[in-house]
C-alpha cells in the first residue's frame, strides 16, 4: 500500500482500539508500539512495548522481529517524520522492521518505512569466483593494467590455491556452516575471502564483518585490499568500514565539559593539551585515536573519550557531527565491516547478556563472518570474557573523582559553592562529608589491597601467581587481605549510595537537574566502573565457587613506576570458552569462515576445533588446506643442527651453541637475520653477548624492548644486514619481503610455559579426564607458533633464505617428526654444526652469485 504524509487507515481495528487506550493511560504522551501485518498490509495487532518517545524503544533488545512494524504517534497529530524518526526508521529497517507514525486516535498512519520484503537468496556462481581471480580476470587486468608505478600497482601472479579457497568460502555462503581454512603464506588469503564476501554483498545485500588479530593486517584491509578491490570490481558497489571501540573515539560532548571544567577537573599543565585537542577536533576526519599525531595523557583521554554508559545517543546536540555515530553508520552501510577480535568478542559479550541476536549491538547485525588470524580467536575471548584488573586502573578511577583538590567531585563542589538554596547547601553538606570521605577511605584500602598482594608476590619469588582455593589460607590472606578487601568493597558501595542520594536530591529540581546531569553522569559512570573493579577483585580473590570453572591469578604488569611502585594485576578468565564460541558465535551465524596461514596440527584441525567448539556446532562443518604457491626446496633451506643439548637439559651449553649458530649464519648472511626467542630474557642475554663479542659493530643490532617494535621494522628493511632479536610479537604478523630478510634462527621449541597459570589449569584439566596434557595441547600450541616463525622468512615467490632451528628435539624426540610436518618442504640437513655450516655457506654463494 502507498502512504502519504497526511497518512491513511492502515490500522485493523482490534489494534487501533489497543493504540488508543495505552495512549489514553499514558496522557496522550508518546507511546511505541510493536504491530504484526497481515496479507493486505494491514496493522492487525499492536502491542506496547515502550512509553516515551521513539529513541527509548533503541534501547530495548529485540524488540521487534523481522516482518513485523514499529509503530509510535505523534501527540501534534503532525505525521511528518522527525530527524529522530528517519534515524530510527533507518536502524530497523536494516534488521527488516517496518516502521510508521500514528495520531493519538489512531485513526491515521504515515508508514516511513515499509516491512523490507524477504529477497531470494541469490547463489554465487563458483565459476564465477574462479573467473574473477583468474588471469583474465578483472582483478588480473587492473594489476596489469597499473603496473607502471602507481600507488595500485601490483604484480599479477596466478595463485590456483587462492581461487580454490575462494570457491570454497563462496560454497559456505551458498550452502551456509563453518569452515575452518588453512590458507599457506603466498596464497592472498584476504582476496580468497573478500571477493566472495563482496559478491554475496552485491548479490543479497547482506554484509561480512571481518575480524583479525593484529592492526597490521586490518590496515592492510582498509588501506589497501579493499580499496584495490573497489577499483577492479567495477560491475559491482564496494563498500566497507572499520569499526572500532567506543574508547578510540573523541567524544565531542566529553571534550566540552572537560574544557568548561578547566581547573577543576585537572591538574596544572592540563590546560594545553585540551586545546590541542579542540583544534585537532576542528580538523580530524574520522576522531580517532589513531589520527592524532601524539596521543594525550591517560587520564587526559580518559575524560574526552567516548562511553558507551555515557552517551545519550540522539539526545546529544554533538549527535550530528559525532564520530563514533558516524563510523557505526557507515558499519551499517557497508558491504564488508572490518574490527579486531576484541571488538567481535565486545559484540558477543553484550548479545549475551541481553539476549540480542538479532538488531545492533557493539556491531551491526550479521549473519556472515570471517575471522582471519583466527589460531588468536580463543585467547581473545579469554581475555574479553574474563575479568581483570589492576592497581594503576583502579588509582586512575580514583584521581577521576579526586586527586590533589582536582576531579570530578571538586568540579562538582565548585558548581555549589555560593549558591544559597536548601537544595545545594544539603547536597554540598553530603558531598564533603560523605562521598570524599568514602572516596579517600576506599582510595586507602585500595592501596593497601595492592601492596599486600605484592607482598605475596615477593614471597613466593615469582611476577605470576596462581590463585586457588588454597589462597584463602595463606598467611597474607588471614593478616589482612580478606578484611582489606571487605572494607574496599563497603567503601564503594557507599559511594554508590551517597551518589544515588544526591542526583535524588538534584531530580526534585528539573532545572537544576538538567544543569547537573552531564555531570553527575560522569560521576556515576566512574563509580560504576568502581563496582565493575570491585566485583572483578572478589571474583579473583575469594570467589563464590558457583558457575563455570575459571582460571585465576595475579602477576607484576609493566616496569615499575618513578618510586619503584610495581602494578599487580588481578585476573580470572573462563577455563572452557568453547560452549560459549559455539553456542553464541558460530552457531548464531549462517556463514563461518575462520582462516590462518597456521589452524592445522599434526595433518588436521581437530585440535582447533575443539578449543574453538567448532567440532559439536549442528551445522555443516568443512576443513581444508590451501598451499602455499612458492617452491620452498629451491627458495629455503632448514638446518637441523643435532650436537648440542636441549635447552631443558643444559640450558647454559645450549645458548652458547645458539650464540655460536647466529654468529656463523650471520657471517655467512651478512646478517639480514630474524632470531626469534620466547622469552625477554633470553633476547636481552643475547644482545649482551653478542656486544661484548663485538657483533654489534660488524651488524646493526636491533633488540626487542629497546625500541618500539614498528621503529626495529623500519630499521630493519633499511639497514638490510641487521640483526633483529625479539620474541612475542616478532614470530608472526610481520611481513618483510626481499633482501632486507634473508635468514632466520630459531633458538628453541616454542613451547607454553608449563607454569603459567592458564596452561596450568588447561594441562590439569586434560590430566584429570585421562588425557595427555602434553599431546593434546602443549605440543600443538607449538606446532602452530613454530609455522608462524618460519613463516617469517619466505614472503615471496622471489624470497630466499636460510631457518635454523637450533634446537635439538625435533630430531631426537618421537614427537619432533610431526613438528617438522607441519612446516613448508624446504630442503632439509641435519647433524653436527660443523658438518652443516657448510650447506648455509653454500646456500648464500648461491644466491649472490
Amino acid at each position: 500500500m502507498a502512504s502519504t504524509t497526511s497518512g491513511e487507515p492502515r490500522l485493523a481495528k482490534a489494534a487501533a482500539q489497543a493504540v488508543r487506550t495505552q495512549i489514553l493511560l499514558h496522557g496522550g504522551n508518546e507511546v511505541c508500539f510493536v504491530c504484526t501485518v497481515d496479507k493486505d498490509g494491514m496493522l492487525a495487532t499492536a502491542r506496547k512495548v515502550a512509553a516515551g518517545d521513539v529513541q527509548s524503544v533503541l534501547a530495548l533488545p529485540g524488540v521487534a522481529e523481522r516482518g513485523q512494524m514499529l509503530l509510535h504517534n505523534h501527540p501534534s497529530g503532525e505525521l511528518t517524520p522527525s530527524e529522530a524518526d528517519l534515524e530510527v526508521a533507518w536502524r530497523l529497517h536494516q534488521n527488516g522492521v517496518g516502521f510508521a507514525i500514528c495520531d493519538n486516535g489512531a485513526t491515521r498512519v504515515y508508514v516511513v518505512t515499509e516491512i523490507p520484503t524477504q529477497r531470494e537468496r541469490v547463489p554465487l556462481a563458483i565459476e564465477a569466483i574462479h573467473e574473477t581471480l583468474g588471469p583474465n580476470g578483472p582483478i588480473a587486468a587492473v594489476m596489469r593494467g597499473v603496473g607502471n608505478g602507481t600507488s595500485s600497482a601490483r604484480d599479477y601472479e596466478d595463485r590456483p590455491s587462492q581461487r580454490d579457497m575462494a570457491a570454497e568460502v563462496a560454497q559456505r555462503y551458498n550452502r551456509g556452516g563453518v569452515a575452518l581454512l588453512e590458507a599457506g603464506t603466498g596464497v592472498g588469503k584476504s582476496l580468497g575471502y573478500l571477493v566472495p564476501a563482496l559478491r554475496w554483498a552485491a548479490a543479497n545485500g547482506e554484509r561480512t564483518v571481518v575480524s583479525t588479530n593484529t592492526i597490521t593486517l586490518q590496515e592492510q584491509l582498509v588501506a589497501k585490499d579493499l580499496p584495490f578491490l573497489k577499483q577492479a570490481l567495477t560491475d559491482q558497489t564496494v563498500t566497507f568500514a572499520l569499526l572500532k571501540g567506543w574508547r578510540n573515539y573523541l567524544c565531542l560532548q566529553r571534550l566540552e565539559q572537560a574544557t568548561g571544567a578547566g581547573a577543576a577537573l585537572f591538574d596544572d599543565g592540563v590546560g594545553d593539551e585540551l586545546e590541542k585537542l579542540v583544534e585537532w577536533a576542528a580538523r580530524t576526519s574520522d576522531g580517532s585515536l589513531a589520527d592524532l599525531a601524539t596521543p594525550p595523557r591517560a587520564d587526559v583521554w580518559d575524560e574526552v573519550s567516548a562511553e558507551p554508559d555515557l552517551c545519550t545517543r540522539m539526545k546529544c546536540s554533538h549527535y550530528n557531527d559525532c564520530y563514533l555515530f558516524k563510523a557505526r553508520r557507515e558499519a551499517a552501510a557497508a558491504h564488508v565491516v572490518v574490527v579486531n577480535h576484541h571488538l567481535l568478542l565486545s559484540d558477543v559479550a553484550v548479545r549475551r547478556q541481553v539476549q540480542n541476536w538479532e538488531e545492533a549491538a557493539v556491531l551491526p547485525a550479521y549473519r556472515r563472518l570471517v575471522v582471519d588470524e583466527g589460531h588468536h580467536l580463543e585467547d581473545a575471548a579469554a581475555a574479553h570474557l574474563g575479568h581483570s584488573v589492576t592497581r594503576r586502573a583502579l588509582a586512575r578511577l580514583f584521581a577521576r573523582l579526586e586527586r590533589r583538590g582536582r576531579g570530578l567531585l571538586p568540579t562538582l563542589v565548585s558548581r555549589l559553592v555560593g549558591k544559597r538554596d536548601l537544595l545545594s547547601t544539603a547536597s554540598l553538606d553530603l558531598i564533603e562529608s560523605g562521598l570524599f570521605s568514602s572516596t579517600v577511605t576506599a582510595r586507602d584500602r585500595a592501596q593497601l589491597l595492592f601492596e599486600l598482594l605484592a607482598a605475596v608476590l615477593e614471597q613466593e619469588g615469582q611476577p605470576v601467581m596462581r590463585l586457588t582455593d588454597t589462597f584463602q589460607q595463606h598467611p597474607l590472606w588471614l593478616g589482612g587481605i580478606g578484611e582489606t578487601l571487605g572494607e574496599l568493597l563497603t567503601e564503594i558501595d557507599a559511594l554508590g549510595k551517597g551518589l544515588a542520594v544526591v542526583r535524588e536530591r538534584f531530580e526534585s529540581d528539573s532545572k537544576r537537574a538538567q544543569e547537573m546531569e552531564s555531570l553527575l553522569n560522569e560521576i556515576r559512570a566512574v563509580i560504576r566502573r568502581l563496582h565493575s573493579a570491585g566485583d572483578a577483585l572478589s571474583k579473583g580473590l575469594n570467589p563464590t565457587g558457583d558457575g563455570p570453572k575459571v582460571v585465576r591469578w595475579m602477576e607484576y604488569q609493566g616496569k615499575p613506576s618513578a618510586n619503584g611502585e610495581r602494578n599487580v594485576a588481578v585476573h580470572g578468565v573462563p577455563l572452557d570458552l568453547a560452549p560459549v564460541l559455539r553456542e553464541d558465535l558460530f552457531e548464531r551465524l549462517d556463514t563461518a569462515v575462520v582462516t590462518s596461514a597456521t589452524l592445522a596440527t599434526d595433518g588436521g584441525f581437530s585440535f582447533l576445533e575443539k578449543r574453538l567448539g567448532v567440532d559439536q556446532v549442528k551445522r555443516e562443518r568443512v576443513t581444508a588446506v590451501f598451499p602455499s604457491p612458492f617452491d620452498y626446496p629451491r627458495q629455503a633451506l632448514l638446518v637441523l643442527p643435532t650436537d648440542l643439548p636441549a635447552p631443558n637439559e643444559d640450558a647454559r651449553a645450549h645458548f652458547a651453541a645458539v650464540t655460536r649458530h647466529l654468529t656463523d649464519l650471520a657471517t655467512a648472511s651478512d646478517g639480514g637475520l630474524f632470531v626469534l626467542f620466547t622469552s625477554h630474557r633470553d633476547v636481552r642475554e643475547m644482545a649482551a653477548a653478542l656486544r661484548d663479542a663485538g657483533a654489534a659493530g660488524r651488524w646493526p643490532l636491533l633488540v626487542h624492548g629497546e625500541e618500539p617494535r614498528d621503529v626495529l621494522l623500519q630499521r630493519f628493511r633499511d639497514s638490510g644486514r641487521a640483526l633483529l632479536l625479539g620474541t612475542a610479537t616478532f614470530w608472526e604478523g610481520i611481513d618483510v619481503p626481499g633482501q632486507a630478510l634473508r635468514g632466520l634462527l630459531i633458538a628453541k621449541l616454542p613451547f607454553r610455559v608449563p607454569t603459567e597459570p592458564v596452561v596450568a589449569a588447561q594441562c590439569e584439566a586434560i590430566e584429570a579426564r585421562g588425557g595427555n596434557s602434553f599431546m593434546e595441547y602443549m605440543l600443538p600450541h607449538a606446532a602452530l607458533r613454530l609455522k608462524q616463525g618460519f613463516g617469517r622468512l619466505i614472503r615471496s615467490g622471489t624470497d630466499a633464505g636460510v631457518v635454523v632451528l637450533s634446537d635439538p628435539r625435533v630430531v631426537t624426540k618421537r614427537y619432533g617428526r610431526s613438528l617438522l610436518e607441519g612446516l613448508p618442504p624446504a630442503r632439509r640437513v641435519s647433524g653436527a654444526w660443523g658438518e652443516v655450516v657448510g650447506e648455509v655457506s653454500a646456500f648464500y654463494r648461491r644466491q649472490r652469485g
